[in-house]
């Protein structure tokens, strides 16, 4: 197989803001070395978990600054587009590649809700402006899409596409998508709570959220499923359970945020409109990060 682009585990993290919600460019390094400190294979700034949409372009351009800066070259960086249409998924396109960005993740125009032939258009008119390896950030749940598994396929022929996130949890949709793009395709999960089952059909890696906070355990369910010990990976996926329900459990990516300060490294609050954590989310997410600690699973930011 040739070597693919991208793979193993590709962290989608948050980004680090002050009191008044405006970046924190040290507390951005900070996160980012923490990650790749722990074993991560490329980062993703700018994703949903990113918050990427509220933030203006000014702001977008430095994130991606900062995290080209200091991830130094030793991982690469894949900017998300999670612009609803052209001309903004343009304007975010040509500031990360102008910030060094290594790719794009880019997700489907979701206000013109387009049918299977739209995407190809679309993706078609991006190519030549975008100048950069794309991720095909495939999210039914927000785009209100299902992209066909041949679409998928006829973009990485045309050359549109060098590999896909796949934020979706239909397992037969993934499993069509596998058997039809190359074995040069990044195909990576975008799913924490299935990403065994992902990587059993093909996946090389995942663009995980919970990967920012736990990248080595992530890694080594990768290397059994990859070794056939699949059993055994299942058993340390579920081990996983208690801390993926917590983050996901009220307005995201709140709880992310929150357990970055449970293990010593404060990022801030989310942007309008999401909220904070109930009180009940906040305890239910510090058992778990509580007892992940205690096994040594997550190391905390001091050690």
């Amino acid at each position: 197989m040739a070597e693919l682009m991208f793979r193993g585990l590709i962290p989608a993290f948050p980004t680090p803001l002050a009191a008044d919600g405006s970046l924190d460019e040290d507390g951005l390094a900070r996160i980012v070395e923490f990650q790749i400190a722990r074993g991560v294979s490329g980062l993703v700034p700018l994703g949903g978990t990113g918050e990427a949409t509220s933030f203006d372009l000014a702001t977008r351009r430095r994130i991606m600054e900062v995290t080209v800066s200091a991830a130094a070259r030793r991982v690469p960086v894949i900017g998300g587009v999670l612009d609803p249409g052209r001309g903004g998924a343009l304007d975010t396109a040509r500031l990360c590649r102008e910030a060094g960005a290594d790719g794009l993740m880019v997700i489907a125009p979701y206000y013109a809700r387009p049918d299977q032939e739209g995407v190809l258009r679309y993706f078609r008119s991006l190519a030549p402006e975008l100048k950069l390896p794309v991720l095909y950030y495939d999210n039914p749940y927000r785009t209100h899409l299902v992209t066909a598994p041949e679409t998928i396929a006829r973009m990485e022929a045309e050359g549109l596409i060098v590999g896909m996130k796949a934020s979706n949890t239909d397992l037969y949709h993934f499993a069509q998508v596998a058997d039809r793009v190359s074995d040069r395709f990044c195909l990576l999960s975008g799913q924490d709570t299935l990403f065994v089952e992902q990587a059993m059909l093909g996946a090389k890696g995942g663009v995980l959220t919970s990967a920012a906070l736990v990248p080595g355990r992530w890694a080594e369910i990768l290397r059994l499923v990859e070794a056939g010990r699949v059993p055994e990976a299942l058993a340390l996926q579920r081990g996983l359970h208690p801390l993926m329900d917590s983050l996901f459990a009220e307005q995201f990516p709140e709880g992310v945020r929150r357990a970055f300060a449970m293990i010593g490294l404060p990022i801030g609050a989310s942007l309008p409109p999401v909220t904070v954590l109930s009180q009940t989310a906040e305890h239910r997410l510090a058992a778990a990060i509580d007892a992940l600690v205690a096994d040594g699973t997550l190391i905390g930011a001091g050690a």
